[in-house]
């Protein structure tokens, strides 16, 4: 008898088990609210290297082929409850926030990046992305090294921020990219005018600071073109006026890309700023798929949208995250295939989504690509079909 008994008690005991794993993987993660992201001694990071295939027009699209990572600085192990994929499942979602006012004032433009309420772990084909993983997606590990020397890339953004030379040394660092910093001329920062003194002060109103946008476009810039130098303009205000200035200011420094990552409603008259002969204006398309954004929808501007960038093995794809209705071309945008970032006001190490990241990552694709892209941007990308950085990327024969 005994033997029986036991047989039915271990059955039952499977079973409760059983029910109750289901249970909890039915259970939905209900995401924390949003919070500065905790300071962290930053991300793990892997390079790893690959080149580019032409993608399809399709709304999944691969991209390319990874080989082995390479050997890596501050390299360190997965953590054993790391996902080991993304295209595995959708994203784990986490909360979200804008990095600035959302909408933005009348007569104002917003910043687009979009920030993820969720702590940093190893980055090595997994978000948040590393500058090594941005250059292996889009096939730009050669590029990124042998391209760029001499050349300019602008970010125009609003409101000061003090910290942006030391900030970016410490993402560069980490990245194991080589210094750009203000003492190594590498990096200047001035303001509306193209002048170094006196700078704008960081926004009053924390709602409207733009530190963590301004952060994600040296970041970005760096991460694709570590060779290029770098002009941070920083306007008065996020006023339409003040940030076209700071375009002009922008093209008299010499930068053959222009990278502006905010968006606004349509106005009249402020589009003489962005049209700009044989250089690359580059805006975000925003984050609601909204048509009559500006400067995105200036003519001589090319207007970037967003995707979400999967990694399985070595393999990268991407997919269609939001539609910008005006767009030229996209890269990654998706906050939860985001990127990583470093802005020591806002807690150091974060994650980041949004056009204000694809816009960055675009603008310096065309510094490291031949001046015959960037004579006329938006027109070159039309006629080479190149809709997405790869595809782009492949077209303009950085690509080995």
């Amino acid at each position: 008898m005994r033997s029986p008994i036991l047989r039915l008690i271990a059955t039952l005991a499977v079973i409760a088990v059983a029910a109750c794993s289901s249970g909890l993987q039915g259970t939905p993660m209900v995401p924390a609210a949003p919070q500065p992201a905790p300071q962290s001694s930053g991300p793990s990071v892997q390079p790893d290297q690959a080149d580019s295939s032409d993608p399809s027009s399709d709304d999944t699209v691969p991209i390319s082929e990874a080989p082995k990572a390479t050997k890596a600085p501050h390299r360190s192990p997965a953590p054993a409850n790391a996902p080991s994929a993304l295209a595995k499942a959708a994203p784990a979602q986490s909360a979200l926030r804008y990095a600035c006012r959302h909408p933005a004032q009348p007569g104002r433009r917003e910043c687009d990046a979009i920030l993820v309420a969720r702590a940093l772990s190893v980055c090595n084909r997994s978000a948040p992305y590393c500058a090594s993983d941005l250059q292996a997606a889009y096939g730009l590990a050669y590029a990124a090294k042998a391209n760029g020397k001499g050349i300019s890339v602008a970010v125009v953004d609003a409101y000061g921020y003090p910290e942006a030379s030391s900030d970016l040394a410490v993402y560069r660092k980490r990245m194991g990219l080589r210094a750009c910093s203000v003492s190594n001329r590498c990096l200047r920062v001035v303001n509306q005018f193209g002048q170094a003194m006196p700078l704008p002060k960081p926004a009053a109103d924390p709602a409207e600071s733009w530190r963590a946008q301004e952060a994600l476009d040296l970041d970005m810039v760096s991460a694709i073109c570590p060779n290029c130098r770098i002009a941070l303009v920083q306007a008065n205000s996020n006023k339409d006026a003040d940030l076209a200035a700071g375009v002009n200011a922008a093209a008299a420094l010499g930068a053959v890309a222009i990278g502006n990552s905010y968006s606004g409603n349509e106005v009249t008259g402020a589009d003489a700023a962005y049209a700009r002969g044989g250089r690359a204006i580059v805006s975000s398309g925003g984050n609601d798929g909204a048509a009559g954004k500006e400067p995105c929808g200036y003519s001589a501007v090319v207007c970037v949208g967003g995707t979400t960038l999967l990694a399985s093995g070595h393999l990268w794809s991407e997919r269609v995250w939001h539609k910008a209705p005006s767009a030229d071309i996209s890269a990654v945008a998706d906050p939860q295939t985001g990127v990583a970032f470093y802005e020591s006001a806002g807690g150091g190490w974060q994650q980041a989504g949004g056009t204000g990241v694809s816009a960055p990552i675009v603008a310096a694709l065309f510094a490291l690509g031949p001046s015959s892209a960037r004579a006329n941007a938006p027109a070159w990308l039309v006629h080479h079909d190149a809709g997405r950085v790869a595809r782009a990327a492949t077209k303009m024969g950085i690509v080995k």
